[in-house]
Parts: C-alpha cells; sequence; structure tokens
C-alpha cells in the first residue's frame, strides 16, 4: 500500500478557512472543501486547467 501525503493549497485571495484547496500530485489532482477537509475529489490535470481557463475567461 502506497500513502501520499498531499501539500494542500488555497488562494492567495482566501483570508478565512471558507474556501477550495488544491493539492497536487503524481496521478492528478485533489481539491477539498476547507471547511470539511475529510473529503476530496480527485481530479485530472486537464480538468483542472479547463476548470480555470472557464473561470479566470
Amino acid at each position: 500500500m502506497t500513502v501520499v501525503l498531499l501539500e494542500w493549497r488555497k488562494s492567495s485571495y482566501s483570508e478565512s478557512n471558507n474556501c477550495v484547496e488544491l493539492a497536487r500530485w503524481s496521478g492528478g489532482n485533489s481539491v477539498r472543501d476547507s471547511k470539511n477537509p475529510g473529503r476530496k475529489l480527485d481530479i485530472s490535470r486537464r480538468t483542472v486547467r479547463r476548470l480555470l481557463a472557464f473561470v479566470r475567461g
């Protein structure tokens, strides 16, 4: 069994713990709600790029 320790990052615009956090790992990315850090959603790097392009667009 391989254990992956994730380094969670939040936006520099976030001033509280009410945000979405992102962690990168070799297989993709994970996203979680800082208010409920016990659950995460694993998504591909391509999906993250498309999501960020949409948000910035």
